[in-house]
Protein backbone atom coordinates (compact mmCIF):
# COMPACT_ATOMS: atom_id res chain seq x y z
CA UNK A 1 0.00 0.00 0.00
CA UNK A 2 1.43 3.38 -1.00
CA UNK A 3 1.95 6.07 1.60
CA UNK A 4 -0.55 8.95 1.28
CA UNK A 5 0.96 12.32 0.37
CA UNK A 6 1.87 14.78 3.08
CA UNK A 7 -0.91 17.20 4.00
CA UNK A 8 0.60 20.70 4.04
CA UNK A 9 -1.17 23.08 6.38
CA UNK A 10 0.62 26.41 5.86
CA UNK A 11 2.61 28.41 3.35
CA UNK A 12 5.73 27.88 5.47
CA UNK A 13 5.27 24.10 5.30
CA UNK A 14 4.80 24.28 1.53
CA UNK A 15 8.00 26.29 1.07
CA UNK A 16 9.91 23.91 3.34
CA UNK A 17 8.59 20.90 1.42
CA UNK A 18 9.69 22.48 -1.87
CA UNK A 19 13.22 23.00 -0.54
CA UNK A 20 13.32 19.44 0.78
CA UNK A 21 12.41 17.73 -2.49
CA UNK A 22 14.43 20.22 -4.55
CA UNK A 23 17.57 18.79 -2.97
CA UNK A 24 16.63 15.29 -4.12
CA UNK A 25 15.57 16.48 -7.57
CA UNK A 26 18.84 18.40 -7.99
CA UNK A 27 20.80 15.26 -7.14
CA UNK A 28 18.98 13.39 -9.91
CA UNK A 29 19.48 16.29 -12.34
CA UNK A 30 23.24 16.38 -11.81
CA UNK A 31 23.56 12.86 -13.21
CA UNK A 32 23.55 13.28 -16.99
CA UNK A 33 22.42 9.66 -17.39
CA UNK A 34 19.01 10.74 -16.08
CA UNK A 35 18.55 13.20 -18.95
CA UNK A 36 16.82 10.72 -21.25
CA UNK A 37 14.81 8.82 -18.68
CA UNK A 38 11.22 9.55 -17.78
CA UNK A 39 11.10 11.59 -14.55
CA UNK A 40 8.88 9.15 -12.71
CA UNK A 41 10.81 9.52 -9.46
CA UNK A 42 10.77 13.33 -9.68
CA UNK A 43 7.03 13.43 -10.41
CA UNK A 44 6.36 11.12 -7.47
CA UNK A 45 8.39 13.40 -5.21
CA UNK A 46 6.10 16.28 -6.20
CA UNK A 47 3.04 14.26 -5.27
CA UNK A 48 4.39 12.71 -2.06
CA UNK A 49 5.53 16.11 -0.79
CA UNK A 50 1.96 17.44 -0.87
CA UNK A 51 2.88 20.28 -3.22
CA UNK A 52 0.48 19.15 -5.95
CA UNK A 53 -2.49 19.67 -3.58
CA UNK A 54 -1.71 23.14 -2.20
CA UNK A 55 -3.77 24.86 -4.91
CA UNK A 56 -6.95 23.03 -3.86
CA UNK A 57 -9.18 25.62 -2.12
CA UNK A 58 -9.46 25.34 1.65
CA UNK A 59 -13.22 24.70 1.48
CA UNK A 60 -12.46 21.51 -0.44
CA UNK A 61 -9.81 20.28 1.98
CA UNK A 62 -6.69 21.81 0.47
CA UNK A 63 -4.36 24.54 1.61
CA UNK A 64 -5.86 27.17 -0.68
CA UNK A 65 -2.36 28.51 -1.21
CA UNK A 66 -1.83 32.08 -2.35
CA UNK A 67 -0.33 32.82 -5.74
CA UNK A 68 2.79 33.97 -3.89
CA UNK A 69 3.19 30.53 -2.30
CA UNK A 70 2.54 28.60 -5.53
CA UNK A 71 4.97 30.81 -7.45
CA UNK A 72 7.68 30.29 -4.84
CA UNK A 73 7.31 26.50 -4.84
CA UNK A 74 7.60 26.40 -8.64
CA UNK A 75 10.68 28.65 -8.49
CA UNK A 76 12.39 26.48 -5.87
CA UNK A 77 11.76 23.23 -7.75
CA UNK A 78 12.85 24.81 -11.05
CA UNK A 79 16.20 25.78 -9.53
CA UNK A 80 16.79 22.04 -9.15
CA UNK A 81 15.38 21.04 -12.55
CA UNK A 82 13.46 23.33 -14.88
CA UNK A 83 11.65 20.43 -16.52
CA UNK A 84 10.29 19.15 -13.20
CA UNK A 85 9.34 22.73 -12.32
CA UNK A 86 7.29 22.79 -15.51
CA UNK A 87 5.44 19.63 -14.42
CA UNK A 88 4.43 21.50 -11.26
CA UNK A 89 3.65 24.66 -13.24
CA UNK A 90 1.22 23.02 -15.65
CA UNK A 91 -0.40 20.99 -12.87
CA UNK A 92 -1.23 24.20 -11.00
CA UNK A 93 -2.49 25.92 -14.15
CA UNK A 94 -4.81 23.06 -15.01
CA UNK A 95 -5.95 22.78 -11.39
CA UNK A 96 -7.26 26.35 -11.39
CA UNK A 97 -9.19 25.66 -14.57
CA UNK A 98 -10.86 22.37 -13.68
CA UNK A 99 -12.33 23.24 -10.29
CA UNK A 100 -15.04 25.48 -11.71
CA UNK A 101 -17.75 24.88 -14.27
CA UNK A 102 -17.96 21.11 -14.07
CA UNK A 103 -20.79 19.32 -12.20
CA UNK A 104 -20.34 18.69 -8.49
CA UNK A 105 -19.72 14.95 -8.91
CA UNK A 106 -16.91 15.62 -11.38
CA UNK A 107 -15.34 18.22 -9.09
CA UNK A 108 -15.58 15.89 -6.11
CA UNK A 109 -13.82 13.08 -7.98
CA UNK A 110 -11.08 15.44 -9.11
CA UNK A 111 -10.55 16.86 -5.63
CA UNK A 112 -10.30 13.37 -4.14
CA UNK A 113 -7.63 12.49 -6.70
CA UNK A 114 -5.75 15.76 -6.20
CA UNK A 115 -5.67 15.32 -2.42
CA UNK A 116 -4.40 11.78 -3.01
CA UNK A 117 -1.44 13.16 -4.96
CA UNK A 118 -2.70 12.61 -8.49
CA UNK A 119 -1.39 15.04 -11.10
CA UNK A 120 -2.84 16.97 -14.02
CA UNK A 121 -1.39 17.43 -17.48
CA UNK A 122 -2.44 19.51 -20.46
CA UNK A 123 -3.22 18.86 -24.12
CA UNK A 124 -3.84 22.32 -25.54
CA UNK A 125 -1.38 23.13 -28.33
CA UNK A 126 -1.25 21.58 -31.79
CA UNK A 127 1.29 21.64 -34.60
CA UNK A 128 0.76 22.26 -38.29
CA UNK A 129 -2.03 24.83 -38.11
CA UNK A 130 -1.87 28.53 -38.95
CA UNK A 131 -1.26 29.32 -35.27
CA UNK A 132 -1.56 27.69 -31.87
CA UNK A 133 -5.31 28.36 -31.74
CA UNK A 134 -6.13 26.80 -35.12
CA UNK A 135 -7.50 23.59 -33.63
CA UNK A 136 -7.98 20.46 -35.71
CA UNK A 137 -8.95 18.38 -32.67
CA UNK A 138 -12.74 18.27 -32.75
CA UNK A 139 -15.80 17.09 -30.90
CA UNK A 140 -18.61 15.80 -33.12
CA UNK A 141 -22.04 14.47 -32.22
CA UNK A 142 -22.77 11.12 -33.82
CA UNK A 143 -26.16 10.04 -35.09
CA UNK A 144 -26.69 8.06 -31.88
CA UNK A 145 -26.29 11.28 -29.87
CA UNK A 146 -22.87 10.47 -28.42
CA UNK A 147 -20.11 13.09 -28.39
CA UNK A 148 -16.93 11.78 -30.02
CA UNK A 149 -13.45 13.29 -29.83
CA UNK A 150 -10.77 12.93 -32.52
CA UNK A 151 -7.44 14.64 -33.03
CA UNK A 152 -3.93 15.03 -31.70
CA UNK A 153 -1.99 17.42 -29.48
CA UNK A 154 1.68 18.18 -28.95
CA UNK A 155 3.56 20.12 -26.22
CA UNK A 156 1.31 18.20 -23.82
CA UNK A 157 3.34 18.98 -20.71
CA UNK A 158 3.07 16.41 -17.95
CA UNK A 159 0.34 14.36 -19.59
CA UNK A 160 2.39 11.20 -20.05
CA UNK A 161 2.73 10.86 -16.27
CA UNK A 162 -0.57 12.48 -15.24
CA UNK A 163 -3.80 10.96 -13.99
CA UNK A 164 -5.99 13.53 -15.74
CA UNK A 165 -5.48 15.39 -19.02
CA UNK A 166 -7.18 18.73 -19.61
CA UNK A 167 -7.59 19.58 -23.27
CA UNK A 168 -9.28 21.98 -25.67
CA UNK A 169 -11.19 21.08 -28.81
CA UNK A 170 -13.25 22.75 -31.49
CA UNK A 171 -16.85 21.88 -32.30
CA UNK A 172 -19.81 23.21 -34.26
CA UNK A 173 -20.92 24.90 -31.04
CA UNK A 174 -17.58 26.63 -30.44
CA UNK A 175 -14.61 25.79 -28.28
CA UNK A 176 -14.80 23.34 -25.40
CA UNK A 177 -12.70 22.05 -22.57
CA UNK A 178 -12.53 18.32 -21.92
CA UNK A 179 -11.21 16.26 -19.02
CA UNK A 180 -9.97 12.76 -19.76
CA UNK A 181 -8.69 10.13 -17.38
CA UNK A 182 -5.48 8.51 -18.59
CA UNK A 183 -7.25 5.11 -18.86
CA UNK A 184 -9.92 6.40 -21.26
CA UNK A 185 -10.37 4.03 -24.25
CA UNK A 186 -9.05 5.65 -27.43
CA UNK A 187 -6.54 7.87 -25.60
CA UNK A 188 -2.89 7.33 -26.50
CA UNK A 189 -0.02 8.98 -24.64
CA UNK A 190 3.32 9.03 -26.47
CA UNK A 191 6.74 9.49 -24.93
CA UNK A 192 8.09 11.38 -27.95
CA UNK A 193 9.29 14.69 -26.45
CA UNK A 194 12.83 14.94 -27.84
CA UNK A 195 14.12 18.48 -27.38
CA UNK A 196 17.64 19.43 -26.31
CA UNK A 197 16.30 20.88 -23.04
CA UNK A 198 13.39 20.64 -20.61
CA UNK A 199 13.40 16.89 -21.16
CA UNK A 200 11.69 16.27 -17.84
CA UNK A 201 8.65 18.29 -18.85
CA UNK A 202 7.60 15.25 -20.98
CA UNK A 203 5.78 17.57 -23.40
CA UNK A 204 5.02 15.07 -26.14
CA UNK A 205 2.00 13.86 -28.10
CA UNK A 206 -1.49 12.92 -26.98
CA UNK A 207 -3.82 11.27 -29.52
CA UNK A 208 -7.60 10.96 -29.44
CA UNK A 209 -9.16 8.20 -31.55
CA UNK A 210 -12.96 8.13 -31.60
CA UNK A 211 -13.20 8.72 -27.87
CA UNK A 212 -16.78 8.60 -26.61
CA UNK A 213 -17.10 11.47 -24.17
CA UNK A 214 -19.02 11.64 -20.93
CA UNK A 215 -20.79 14.99 -21.30
CA UNK A 216 -20.28 15.74 -17.63
CA UNK A 217 -16.56 16.09 -18.45
CA UNK A 218 -17.12 18.49 -21.36
CA UNK A 219 -17.18 22.20 -20.56
CA UNK A 220 -18.52 24.53 -23.24
CA UNK A 221 -16.87 27.92 -23.40
CA UNK A 222 -19.24 30.54 -22.05
CA UNK A 223 -18.75 34.28 -22.31
CA UNK A 224 -15.61 36.19 -23.24
CA UNK A 225 -12.17 35.13 -22.05
CA UNK A 226 -10.91 36.88 -18.96
CA UNK A 227 -8.65 39.77 -19.82
CA UNK A 228 -6.09 38.50 -17.31
CA UNK A 229 -6.67 34.84 -18.17
CA UNK A 230 -3.07 34.10 -19.10
CA UNK A 231 -1.37 35.87 -16.23
CA UNK A 232 -1.36 32.78 -14.01
CA UNK A 233 0.49 30.49 -16.45
CA UNK A 234 2.69 33.46 -17.39
CA UNK A 235 3.81 34.19 -13.83
CA UNK A 236 4.59 30.51 -13.29
CA UNK A 237 6.67 30.49 -16.48
CA UNK A 238 8.58 33.43 -15.01
CA UNK A 239 9.06 31.37 -11.84
CA UNK A 240 10.56 28.53 -13.90
CA UNK A 241 13.07 30.80 -15.63
CA UNK A 242 13.97 32.59 -12.40
CA UNK A 243 14.56 29.21 -10.79
CA UNK A 244 16.77 28.07 -13.68
CA UNK A 245 18.81 31.26 -13.31
CA UNK A 246 19.28 30.60 -9.59
CA UNK A 247 20.24 26.98 -10.18
CA UNK A 248 22.79 27.95 -12.84
CA UNK A 249 24.39 30.58 -10.62
CA UNK A 250 24.67 28.22 -7.66
CA UNK A 251 26.10 25.42 -9.80
CA UNK A 252 28.66 27.85 -11.23
CA UNK A 253 29.65 29.06 -7.77
CA UNK A 254 30.03 25.47 -6.56
CA UNK A 255 32.28 24.67 -9.52
CA UNK A 256 34.40 27.78 -8.97
CA UNK A 257 34.92 26.87 -5.32
CA UNK A 258 35.57 23.18 -5.86
CA UNK A 259 37.12 22.64 -9.28
CA UNK A 260 38.14 25.80 -11.17
CA UNK A 261 41.77 26.96 -11.35
CA UNK A 262 42.72 30.65 -11.27
CA UNK A 263 44.00 32.24 -14.46
CA UNK A 264 47.80 32.39 -14.67
CA UNK A 265 47.92 36.21 -14.62
CA UNK A 266 45.71 36.58 -11.57
CA UNK A 267 48.37 35.93 -8.89
CA UNK A 268 45.76 34.41 -6.58
CA UNK A 269 45.51 30.91 -5.13
CA UNK A 270 41.87 30.22 -5.92
CA UNK A 271 39.59 31.06 -8.82
CA UNK A 272 37.08 32.45 -6.32
CA UNK A 273 39.66 35.11 -5.34
CA UNK A 274 40.11 36.40 -8.88
CA UNK A 275 38.79 40.01 -8.97
CA UNK A 276 37.26 39.75 -12.45
CA UNK A 277 35.39 36.60 -11.47
CA UNK A 278 34.14 38.22 -8.26
CA UNK A 279 32.83 41.21 -10.20
CA UNK A 280 31.14 39.03 -12.81
CA UNK A 281 29.46 36.85 -10.19
CA UNK A 282 28.20 40.09 -8.67
CA UNK A 283 26.67 41.05 -12.01
CA UNK A 284 24.94 37.69 -12.31
CA UNK A 285 23.68 37.93 -8.73
CA UNK A 286 22.25 41.40 -9.37
CA UNK A 287 20.41 40.11 -12.46
CA UNK A 288 19.04 37.19 -10.47
CA UNK A 289 18.00 39.35 -7.51
CA UNK A 290 16.18 41.71 -9.86
CA UNK A 291 14.30 38.81 -11.45
CA UNK A 292 13.39 37.39 -8.03
CA UNK A 293 12.20 40.78 -6.75
CA UNK A 294 10.07 41.39 -9.81
CA UNK A 295 8.61 37.90 -9.54
CA UNK A 296 7.64 38.48 -5.90
CA UNK A 297 6.15 41.87 -6.78
CA UNK A 298 4.05 40.35 -9.56
CA UNK A 299 2.85 37.59 -7.21
CA UNK A 300 1.78 40.14 -4.59
CA UNK A 301 -0.07 42.07 -7.28
CA UNK A 302 -1.75 38.85 -8.37
CA UNK A 303 -3.03 38.12 -4.88
CA UNK A 304 -4.38 41.68 -4.65
CA UNK A 305 -6.09 41.20 -8.02
CA UNK A 306 -7.72 38.00 -6.75
CA UNK A 307 -9.44 40.06 -4.04
CA UNK A 308 -10.68 42.67 -6.53
CA UNK A 309 -10.83 40.98 -9.95
CA UNK A 310 -12.94 43.73 -11.57
CA UNK A 311 -10.57 46.55 -10.62
CA UNK A 312 -9.34 47.82 -14.02
CA UNK A 313 -6.24 49.50 -12.60
CA UNK A 314 -5.24 46.28 -10.85
CA UNK A 315 -5.80 44.31 -14.04
CA UNK A 316 -3.47 46.69 -15.90
CA UNK A 317 -0.84 46.48 -13.17
CA UNK A 318 -1.05 42.69 -13.05
CA UNK A 319 -0.50 42.30 -16.79
CA UNK A 320 2.36 44.82 -16.77
CA UNK A 321 4.05 43.36 -13.69
CA UNK A 322 3.86 39.79 -14.98
CA UNK A 323 5.23 40.88 -18.36
CA UNK A 324 8.09 42.65 -16.57
CA UNK A 325 8.87 39.58 -14.46
CA UNK A 326 8.85 37.39 -17.55
CA UNK A 327 11.19 39.69 -19.46
CA UNK A 328 13.73 39.82 -16.62
CA UNK A 329 13.53 36.11 -15.83
CA UNK A 330 14.02 35.30 -19.50
CA UNK A 331 17.13 37.49 -19.70
CA UNK A 332 18.61 36.32 -16.39
CA UNK A 333 18.19 32.62 -17.13
CA UNK A 334 19.78 32.86 -20.55
CA UNK A 335 22.62 35.15 -19.53
CA UNK A 336 23.68 33.31 -16.39
CA UNK A 337 23.29 29.76 -17.71
CA UNK A 338 25.30 30.51 -20.85
CA UNK A 339 27.81 33.21 -19.94
CA UNK A 340 28.96 31.65 -16.68
CA UNK A 341 31.10 29.16 -18.64
CA UNK A 342 33.43 32.06 -19.45
CA UNK A 343 34.41 32.04 -15.76
CA UNK A 344 34.62 28.29 -15.20
CA UNK A 345 37.18 27.27 -17.79
CA UNK A 346 37.26 24.66 -20.54
CA UNK A 347 37.01 21.70 -18.16
CA UNK A 348 33.55 22.83 -17.08
CA UNK A 349 32.28 21.95 -20.56
CA UNK A 350 32.98 18.26 -20.02
CA UNK A 351 29.83 16.16 -20.10
CA UNK A 352 30.53 14.61 -16.72
CA UNK A 353 29.66 17.90 -14.99
CA UNK A 354 26.38 18.28 -16.89
CA UNK A 355 26.49 22.05 -16.33
CA UNK A 356 24.98 22.77 -19.74
CA UNK A 357 21.62 21.47 -18.49
CA UNK A 358 20.71 24.90 -17.18
CA UNK A 359 21.33 26.63 -20.51
CA UNK A 360 19.54 23.87 -22.45
CA UNK A 361 16.52 24.16 -20.17
CA UNK A 362 16.51 27.97 -20.28
CA UNK A 363 16.93 28.12 -24.05
CA UNK A 364 14.07 25.69 -24.67
CA UNK A 365 11.71 27.04 -22.03
CA UNK A 366 12.12 30.71 -22.99
CA UNK A 367 10.86 29.92 -26.50
CA UNK A 368 7.48 29.09 -24.96
CA UNK A 369 5.92 32.53 -25.37
CA UNK A 370 7.78 35.31 -27.23
CA UNK A 371 9.07 37.99 -24.89
CA UNK A 372 8.98 40.45 -27.82
CA UNK A 373 5.18 40.49 -27.56
CA UNK A 374 5.20 41.01 -23.81
CA UNK A 375 7.50 44.00 -24.41
CA UNK A 376 5.20 45.20 -27.18
CA UNK A 377 2.24 45.38 -24.81
CA UNK A 378 4.27 47.22 -22.18
CA UNK A 379 5.65 49.67 -24.74
CA UNK A 380 2.26 50.26 -26.34
CA UNK A 381 0.80 51.06 -22.94
CA UNK A 382 3.45 53.62 -22.06
CA UNK A 383 3.86 55.12 -25.52
CA UNK A 384 0.32 55.09 -26.88
CA UNK A 385 -1.89 54.56 -23.85
CA UNK A 386 -3.16 51.22 -25.19
CA UNK A 387 -4.52 48.91 -22.51
CA UNK A 388 -2.15 45.97 -22.03
CA UNK A 389 -3.58 42.53 -22.62
CA UNK A 390 -2.88 38.82 -22.95
CA UNK A 391 -3.10 37.20 -26.35
CA UNK A 392 -6.00 34.81 -25.67
CA UNK A 393 -8.34 37.64 -24.76
CA UNK A 394 -7.02 39.90 -27.54
CA UNK A 395 -7.49 37.29 -30.26
CA UNK A 396 -10.92 36.31 -28.96
CA UNK A 397 -12.02 39.95 -29.06
CA UNK A 398 -10.79 40.33 -32.65
CA UNK A 399 -12.54 37.15 -33.73
CA UNK A 400 -15.81 38.19 -32.11
CA UNK A 401 -15.57 41.50 -33.96
CA UNK A 402 -15.00 39.67 -37.24
CA UNK A 403 -11.48 41.02 -37.64
CA UNK A 404 -9.87 37.60 -38.04
CA UNK A 405 -10.81 34.05 -38.87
Amino acid sequence: MSTPPRRLESAAQAIAAAHEIAGQIAELARDRHNNRQLPRRQAQLLSDSGLTAIGVPAQFGGLGASVQTIVETVRIVSAADGGVGQLLQIHNVMLRGVLSGYPDEVRERLIADLLAGKRLGNALAEVGGKNKFALKTRIERREDGKLVLNGSKFYSTGSYLAEWISLTAASDDGGAGVLLHRDTPGLTLLDDWDAFGQNNSVSGTVQFDNIELDERYVLRRQGPMKRTGLTFPQILHAAIDTGIAAGALQAGIDYLNQHARPWVESEVERASEEPHIIRQIGEYAVALRAAESLLRDAARTFDAHELAPDDKALQDELILSVATARAHSDAASLKISSDIFSLLGASASLSKWNLDRFWRNARVHTTHDPIRWRLHHVGNYYLNGIDPGEYTAILAARQSAGASR
